[in-house]
């Protein structure tokens, strides 16, 4: 299977750290964060990549290249202009196969994504229970709503899903536009997301707050 890597944000929340550099490729612990989320993957066997990249995408494919030195296999789709997650998943629709497991370049997590791929034929959401705000609400293991803009709801999304590839085919033919607020919210609409409720042992370097957090917690591994 696929795993369907989001690298192509400009991670402005980060200020100068992300002047010169793509977030991924900031260093924790001597090495680019991003080989800490592809060897997640890696360690329960799942070692094909396609790194969906844009803001200073050079690096990333300069440093990782075809993966075979980190005994992986990885591919690229390149923005040349930002198109939102929907429209990097919408450029990328041939090297993804019929299913592919999708996730964010700037989210740790050391999961049995093996046994979430193995079991989940359907399409499903990883989903935790809100801690401040949500995204997401359940009915008997089926995303039900999925809306970004009701924070009250009582979960929000994890970070990764597994998805099959037509769900693509929902999006806009062109533009930019947002794979989680169109295909998911409508999904969920149809009846057609499942969720699995994950715990909430992850880490991320998304704002400066997460990345000390993430820095104190890996450094020493």
């Amino acid at each position: 299977m696929i795993v369907a890597v989001l690298c192509g944000g400009f991670g402005t929340r980060l200020g100068t750290l992300t002047r010169d550099l793509p977030k991924p490729m900031i260093e924790i612990g001597g090495r680019p964060y991003l080989e800490r989320v592809l060897e997640s993957f890696a360690e329960r066997g799942l070692r094909q990549f396609v790194l969906l990249t844009g803001y200073k995408s050079e690096i990333i494919e300069q440093h990782f290249g075809d993966g075979a030195r980190f005994g992986l296999s990885i591919q690229y789709s390149r923005e040349t202009q930002p198109l939102g997650t929907g429209g990097a998943l919408r450029e990328a629709r041939e090297l993804l196969g019929t299913r592919f497991l999708m996730t964010y370049a700037d989210v740790l997590r050391y999961f049995d994504y093996d046994r979430f791929v193995r079991e989940h034929v359907d399409n499903c959401l990883a989903v935790y229970p809100r801690i401040t705000v949500g995204n997401v609400d359940l009915d008997g293991g089926r995303v039900v709503r999925f809306d970004k803009r009701a924070p009250e709801l009582p979960y929000i999304d994890a970070g990764f899903s597994v998805m099959g590839v037509e769900t693509i085919d929902i999006l806009p033919p062109e533009g930019p536009c947002s794979f989680e607020e169109i295909v998911y919210s409508g999904l969920a609409q149809h009846d057609e997301l499942s969720a699995e409720i994950v715990n909430l042992d992850f880490f991320d370097i998304g704002t400066p707050t997460e990345l000390a957090r993430t820095r104190d917690a890996l450094e020493a591994k």
